[in-house]
């Protein structure tokens, strides 16, 4: 479907202020301690996930069977979305690779590699590998459905997605991952007190000993406080993910934007260069040069912006459609914006979400070109979508 030419700009009087803090937050236990709520301790939790790949990847080694490939090449991406280190993530694409190619007809190898591919921003390839998934009639087909569900929001096909994504609020299921897949299209929707209430209702139907859905959980939440200016409220449930599994870089790196924000510069620096040792990971090491650079060590920064740069060029010759996005952001802040420009424009091309569209609309911002900027912006509102990123960029561009 064509993008809607735009006939005027938005006005900052289509968006609304930005969200308070919602009340929800006050109640006890949220976030919920490990006190209150005991999960897996998080070394026997880690060290149980490296047994499992160490004890798998020695038989598959031996025999190359498919459930064992499949079985291997999840626990690394896994462990790749807790760790943070692409080593884990690019073996786990070389089993399936090779796995699919001596297993053709194996549903669960073609599922495990459309989500890696989903994950790795290679959406077009992900939905090939699903179709060939979908013809093994062992595979689920719920969780077939859930990643055509992810895919679909990442390229921006909103009106494919089901009414819980549009309507949010409405009857929420009493379960665990569909509370907090409504929270999260309730951010889109501009509505954080929603979300945080949703996300607290999560909280409560979690039953299980592993700490990282929790952990994952209360991220998610700070992600939300985070994204509306709410880096006290936000740092709390960083610091809870992080206390809950120390290595999820995620929380970890989060908590260390906030307490930047906040002022509290020893105490990210020594949480970025952790999580910079962890995962050498740019966009780590450009937030460390802009701390520096408030810090007023102009040489240090300078130094990790160029590490930055370097590390930018190495990840884009591997991993283009995946890194695009990060890039480009990365260009735009220190404002070399040709680059944002064409890394924005190759991020548009591969998916056309919301985020996509505002970042491109970001760059046309800096650029001076507020037709194109006006017609991304158009483009979002023609979504019905709300997220605070718009709001924030509706305001800019009325200044």
């Amino acid at each position: 479907m064509a993008t809607p030419v735009p006939k005027a700009p938005p006005q900052v009087a289509d968006a609304p202020a930005l969200s308070p803090l919602p009340a929800v937050l006050q109640m006890p236990a949220w976030p919920v301690t490990n006190a209150q709520l005991a999960t897996t301790a998080p070394r026997i939790f880690l060290d149980n996930l490296d047994g499992r790949i160490a004890s798998i990847a020695s038989r598959h080694k031996a025999d190359h069977g498919a459930s064992d490939a499949e079985a291997l090449a999840s626990l690394l991406l896994f462990r790749f979305q807790i760790r943070g280190w692409l080593g884990d993530a690019e073996l786990a694409a070389e089993i399936l690779k090779k796995g699919t190619q001596a297993h053709p007809q194996h549903g669960g190898l073609h599922l495990a590699h459309a989500h890696w591919l989903a994950l790795f921003h290679r959406f077009a390839e992900a939905e090939q590998a699903l179709a060939l998934a979908r013809k093994d009639a062992s595979v689920d087909p719920g969780v077939a459905d859930k990643l055509q569900r992810d895919i679909n929001l990442a390229l921006g096909r909103y009106a494919a997605l089901d009414p819980d994504f549009h309507e949010p609020g409405k009857e929420p299921p009493a379960e665990f991952n569909a509370l907090a897949a409504r929270a999260d299209a309730a951010i889109m929707h501009g509505d954080l007190k929603l979300a945080s209430t949703l996300y607290f209702e999560a909280q409560a139907h979690y039953h299980d000993s592993a700490p990282f859905p929790l952990a994952w959980l209360h991220t998610q939440q700070g992600i939300a406080l985070l994204r509306h200016g709410h880096f006290a409220a936000a740092a709390q449930f960083f610091a809870a993910a992080r206390t809950r599994l120390p290595e999820y870089v995620l929380a970890s790196e989060h908590l260390a934007e906030c307490l930047m924000e906040l002022g509290q510069l020893d105490e990210a620096r020594a949480i970025y260069l952790e999580v910079i040792e962890a995962t050498a990971n740019p966009e780590f090491i450009s937030a460390l040069s802009d701390l520096e650079a408030k810090a007023g060590n102009a040489q240090e920064s300078s130094r990790l912006r160029a590490q930055a740069l370097a590390a930018y060029g190495q990840l884009l010759a591997r991993h283009p459609d995946a890194y695009g996005q990060h890039a480009a952001q990365f260009f735009l802040d220190i404002g070399e914006l040709e680059r944002a420009r064409a890394l924005a424009d190759a991020n548009l091309r591969v998916r056309q979400d919301v985020g996509s569209r505002l970042l491109r609309a970001d760059v046309a911002h800096a650029m001076g070109d507020f037709q194109r900027r006006d017609e991304e912006l158009m483009a979002v509102k023609a979504t019905g979508l709300m997220p605070p990123e718009y709001v924030d960029l509706l305001r800019r561009s009325a200044l």
